[in-house]
C-alpha cells in the first residue's frame, strides 16, 4: 500500500469515526432529542452507528495491512474494493429518505436493513470496513502475472 493511500484513508476514517462518535455521545446524553425534527439530526440517528462501525473496521484493517505489510492478489484487491464500496454506498443510501421525504417508502428497504444489521449484527458492518481496507492493500508481485510491470511499491530499498 502506498504511503499516501494509507495516510489519506487513515485521516478520512479518523474524521468519520470522530464525528460519528461525537454525535452518538451527544445523542445518548439526551441533548439531541429536542432537535429530532432537524434533518441532520435524523440523518445522524440513522447513520452514526453503522458509519462508526464501518470506520472502526476500516481503521483496524488499514493498521493491520500497513504495519504487517500484508499484500494481496490483484483479483482479491478488486473484489474487496468493490464489496467495500458497495457496502459503504448501501449504508449511505439509507440516509437518502431524510433529505428526499417522497422517496421514504421506496427506500425503506435499505433503511430497515442498515438499522437492523447495526443493532443485531454489528460485527458484519465492522468486517465490511475491514474488507474495504483490504481493497486498499498493496498487490503481491507474484500475483500480478509474469509480464506485469513493477509498481512503485515494489522497490526494495
Amino acid at each position: 500500500m502506498k504511503k499516501s493511500t494509507f495516510i489519506g484513508n487513515l485521516v478520512a476514517w479518523i474524521v468519520v469515526a470522530a464525528v460519528c462518535g461525537a454525535f452518538l455521545v451527544w445523542w445518548q446524553t439526551g441533548e439531541g432529542t429536542a432537535n429530532i425534527s432537524d434533518p441532520v439530526v435524523q440523518l445522524g440517528v440513522v447513520l452514526a452507528a453503522p458509519m462508526l462501525l464501518y470506520a472502526i473496521g476500516a481503521l483496524a484493517g488499514l493498521a493491520l495491512l500497513w504495519f504487517k505489510r500484508i499484500l494481496v492478489g490483484r483479483i482479491t484487491k478488486i473484489v474487496c474494493r468493490i464489496i467495500g464500496i458497495l457496502a459503504l454506498a448501501f449504508v449511505l443510501f439509507a440516509g437518502v429518505p431524510v433529505f428526499v421525504p417522497d422517496a421514504g417508502s421506496s427506500l425503506l428497504g435499505p433503511v430497515v436493513v442498515v438499522v437492523y444489521v447495526s443493532m443485531v449484527a454489528p460485527l458484519l458492518i465492522l468486517v465490511l470496513g475491514v474488507v474495504y481496507a483490504i481493497g486498499c492493500a498493496g498487490v503481491s508481485p507474484g500475483k500480478r502475472g509474469a509480464s506485469a510491470a513493477p509498481l512503485p511499491d515494489d522497490r526494495t530499498e
